[in-house]
């Protein structure tokens, strides 16, 4: 399944692009969410998802946390696009802590591996687990939410 790669901005925003970025958005009001932002179910939507993540951290003067957490933003959405059908959706909430979150359409969890040291894959939830402050996953109405948050 196919989604366009353009999706519109809250509704409590006007559109701003991130610089190369295919999704729209600037943080809402009161400088606590940005998003959602629909991804596309492509290769580029891990791409898209870090740039609009670093905007969203510039715009915070959360610059700090880029690296890290553009490291697991691109592991849930590129979990998500191995794993899942249906749209996805990134979304940055900042509390005491950053808070990155992307949803799926899939209702089934995922699961931390003990990955072979000759395996391709299977070490990216351990990643999120080993280098954010917490992370976790929700059921939604429509899938699933795997979020991570950042100190």
């Amino acid at each position: 399944m196919h989604h366009p790669p353009i999706s519109g901005a809250p509704e409590e925003a006007p559109p701003h692009r991130a610089e190369g970025s295919v999704l729209a958005g600037v943080p809402r009001q009161d400088g606590r969410k940005a998003g959602p932002w629909h991804l596309p179910s492509d290769p580029a939507a891990c791409r898209s998802a870090r740039r609009a993540l670093r905007a969203v951290l510039t715009d915070w003067e959360l610059e700090h946390l880029a690296h890290t957490a553009e490291l697991l933003v691109s592991e849930l959405v590129g979990n998500a696009l191995l794993h899942t059908d249906g749209p996805l959706r990134l979304t940055v909430e900042r509390h005491e802590n950053l808070r990155c979150r992307v949803e799926d359409g899939s209702r089934e969890l995922p699961h931390r591996r003990a990955a072979a040291p000759d395996d391709e894959g299977g070490r990216g939830l351990e990643l999120v687990h080993r280098m954010s402050t917490d992370w976790g996953v929700e059921q939604t109405a429509d899938g699933k939410s795997v979020w991570f948050e950042l100190d």
